[in-house]
């Protein structure tokens, strides 16, 4: 008989049953596990298992118990009662700044950016950078390297020796460094080891000959956000008031979402009903599964800030679309799906509402007409309180697709 599967959850569990964990971490205030330790319970990568870039990722024992973990050498890690995250607002509350596509640059498509070094570059090139620098700055930096640096959070002493620092961007100025930790799609919180990391070695390095600033870099509903990230001796803040937003001119949209008809066929009714309210999220994750050959749900979950259990929820949402499958766990694309992700932004996002809007459902919703019983019944949403919630991802989905094609 094949041995059943351990989740990462419940393995977490059995590691810090067999070393006592919590009793060290409750004497001491941190405890340090090692690569193989960790391996030796449930024959998991560590790896994978201590990959925590975001809150939501936290194994389900230390999200209880108020714990972090941090790489502090290479293949050792320490567990201690801390929050080494800073949150990031969704909403842009300064202005976004329109700037035209740049001339005679035809190697890179503005609106179908596939990776974070290709919005770094476009940034660069269109004067985004310049603009929020506010000096002429040359990369300098791009890559990884492993260095030492020394630190606390509350009463916990973190002594970095050689873990790997990576850095998307590192551009150099007459008087300033500017270190970009780049990210695809909107994240509500990053751990600081991202940011930090860098920001220390770094300062380290130049030995204040210029002086170093770091920034959270997103593309998001074809949006370029540079963020800056402020370390204050503890764990540092992310400073809105200084962002800067930008996004390149492009043509008007002539898709109207009420002249979509309806059409079932369009999408599969055999997967549940979506709940999945983040739309920006589930058109991020068809954009990841593009860019791997092979990934599976945890992997995919890792880069997202989301608990575990709604990784089924937005994957399901991709199977429902007719754009992802499963094979031998392996999530990919559907020659539809690869139709779509293949266009410019605001194509995409006409295709994919081209598909959404056709479901008879979210279709007389938004058109605000009555909603047979028996449309319910074929997704088996039979209570009012289960309709209530889907109609409540409905909504949200409007509310997307108004903004980004009608807005």
């Amino acid at each position: 008989m094949a041995r059943q599967k351990i989740s990462n959850n419940q393995s977490w569990l059995n590691i810090f049953d067999k070393y006592k964990l919590l009793k060290q971490i409750k004497s001491d205030g941190y405890v340090d596990i090692t690569a193989d330790e960790i391996k030796a319970i449930d024959n998991k990568e560590a790896r994978l298992m201590t990959k925590v870039d975001f809150r939501e990722n936290l194994p389900t024992i230390m999200n209880d118990e108020g714990l972090s973990i941090l790489a502090i050498k290479n293949g050792i890690y320490r567990i201690a009662k801390n929050d080494p995250f800073v949150d990031i607002n969704e909403k842009i509350t300064t202005k976004i700044i329109d700037i035209s596509v740049p001339k005679d640059i035809i190697t890179i498509d503005p609106f179908n950016i596939k990776s974070e070094s290709g919005a770094l570059d476009i940034a660069h090139i269109s004067k985004m950078c310049e603009n929020t620098f506010e000096e002429e700055s040359f990369l300098s930096i791009r890559g990884r390297l492993r260095g030492n640096l020394d630190f606390t959070i509350g009463s916990t002493p973190y002594n970095i020796d050689g873990v790997q620092i990576e850095v998307d961007g590192g551009y150099e100025g007459k008087n300033n460094i500017h270190l970009i930790e780049a990210k695809m799609g909107f994240k509500n919180n990053i751990n600081i080891r991202q940011l930090l990391y860098p920001q220390l070695y770094w300062e380290k390095v130049i030995n204040n000959k210029k002086k170093i600033k770091s920034y959270v870099f997103y593309l998001h509903n074809n949006i370029f956000r540079f963020i800056p990230y402020v370390y204050d001796g503890k764990i540092g803040y992310i400073d809105h008031s200084t962002e800067k937003a930008f996004r390149f001119i492009e043509p008007k949209t002539t898709l109207l979402l009420k002249d979509i008809k309806i059409d079932e066929t369009m999408v599969d009714i055999n997967i549940p009903f979506p709940q999945a309210d983040k739309f920006e999220k589930i058109q991020d994750m068809l954009f990841v599964i593009s860019q791997n050959d092979c990934i599976n749900k945890y992997e995919l979950n890792l880069q997202f800030d989301i608990v575990s259990r709604q990784i089924d929820y937005y994957f399901n949402v991709l199977k429902w679309l007719k754009v992802c499958k499963e094979e031998n766990e392996c999530l990919i694309l559907t020659r539809k799906g690869s139709a779509i992700i293949n266009q410019p932004f605001k194509n995409r996002i006409e295709e994919l509402a081209k598909v959404v809007f056709a479901e008879p459902i979210i279709n007389l919703y938004y058109n605000k007409k009555h909603i047979p019983q028996h449309l319910f019944t074929k997704y088996n949403m039979n209570s009012q309180s289960t309709q209530n919630r889907r109609l409540q991802t409905v909504k949200s989905w409007i509310k997307y697709f108004e903004e980004i094609l009608e807005n």
